[in-house]
């Protein structure tokens, strides 16, 4: 029996749909079990509107057990897990935060049942931003694993600069497996009041400033959209000041945007990939990414800074397109560049082998695989 400790849906965001799509495909593969947490972010701790998506309702297999910050509910949660009577604990890590309710449950499962192999699924090893004891938390609960398992090269440095002990091995980041829209390009276009002949670089996701949609703006700024009939789309709840990042966009430039400040559903996310003609990734830090997932699945060619997170998977100028880190001259260029059709249908057909290359099936086997070994 393996249970996954880690947030699921009704949740919102990267980690808890990746978690959803594991368990998923590991339930077709082995026994599993899944935990999910009772109570994620305090508030204070999370800027966007709702910690939940409104559009999925309360999954009915992962069982909602734990409080991130109460620590006389991590007992409990505990015994809660060994009820599951697991052989193994896969535990999904992203932020120290939670580093402290981890430690003190694996302490009391290795207590009462020593014989339990934990591993450790770490989505990031290293917050995107500081965080008091960052470091320290995240090094002590990767020492504590039998097994880590990471999705990049990136977090592999990043452990290693901790002088992480644990047994390691490193994944990749599976391409999620959403259908197309049902409508056509021309309609969903049109639903979002978009011309068919509109060329359309998409910003999506949270906007947190590590992820650059500055360095967007300023990118776009340079170019003449009139002309070339750029209509950048923004789409994505704001994490950070709105007003003074949009004040950056040349007054000029303002009517040409569309700016979705909101979390987005699934189904909408799937329609705003279909009917862009790039994703634009101008990040200045990066582990891996489900949004550079997403562009894959739907074979949407993407611009991406040149940080090993993003660009181990992909070749410049073949399945992707690839710029310096913080340079708006060249972004420009690059989004300038993917305006000719001939060039993004090229990246499109080389697109299709890496997707299956990347699918949830080869991944879900390499993990049970790696997390089945015996450790030397």
């Amino acid at each position: 029996m393996i249970t996954i400790v880690s947030v699921f849906p009704p949740y919102r965001g990267g980690i808890a749909t990746f978690s959803d799509y594991l368990y998923q495909n590991l339930k077709t593969m082995a026994d599993i079990e899944a935990i999910n947490f009772s109570h994620l972010y305090p508030g204070i701790l999370f800027p966007g509107k709702t910690q939940f998506d409104i559009h999925k309702t309360q999954t009915e297999y992962a069982k909602r057990v734990i409080h991130s910050w109460n620590p006389f509910n991590w007992g409990e949660s505990a015994e809660k897990i060994l009820e599951t009577d697991p052989d193994q604990v896969l535990f999904t890590y992203w932020h120290p935060f939670f580093a402290a309710a981890y430690l003190r449950i694996v302490h009391l499962i290795k207590k009462k049942k020593p014989g339990v192999k934990i591993s450790v699924l770490a989505h990031n090893v290293m917050p995107h931003e500081r965080f008091p004891f960052g470091k320290n938390l995240s090094q002590k609960l990767l020492n504590t694993a039998d097994k880590i398992l990471l999705l990049s090269e990136k977090s592999l440095n990043e452990a290693n600069a901790l002088h992480i002990e644990s047994e390691i091995s490193v994944l990749f980041h599976p391409v999620y497996e959403q259908p197309f829209p049902g409508s056509s390009r021309k309609e969903l276009r049109e639903k979002y009041g978009f011309l068919e002949e509109d060329y359309i670089p998409l910003f999506f996701g949270l906007v947190r400033p590590y992820k650059g949609l500055d360095i967007f703006i300023n990118a776009l700024n340079s170019l003449d959209l009139k002309m070339d009939q750029i209509k950048p789309l923004i789409a994505g709840e704001f994490y950070t000041d709105k007003t003074t990042l949009l004040s950056q966009i040349e007054p000029e430039h303002k009517s040409d945007y569309t700016v979705i400040d909101r979390f987005v559903s699934d189904q909408e996310m799937a329609e705003l990939f279909f009917i862009s003609d790039v994703l634009v990734m101008p990040y200045r830090s990066a582990t891996q990414s489900g949004i550079l997932a997403n562009a894959i699945n739907f074979l949407l060619p993407s611009i991406v800074t040149d940080l090993k997170g993003l660009t181990e998977h992909i070749d410049h100028g073949k399945t992707a397109w690839i710029v310096p880190k913080e340079d708006p001259s060249e972004l420009a260029k690059a989004i300038k560049k993917l305006s000719e059709a001939e060039i993004r249908t090229d990246i499109k057909k080389r697109l299709i082998p890496l997707k299956e290359k990347l699918s949830w099936q080869n991944f879900s086997t390499r993990l049970l695989s790696e997390i089945s070994k015996e450790n030397p």
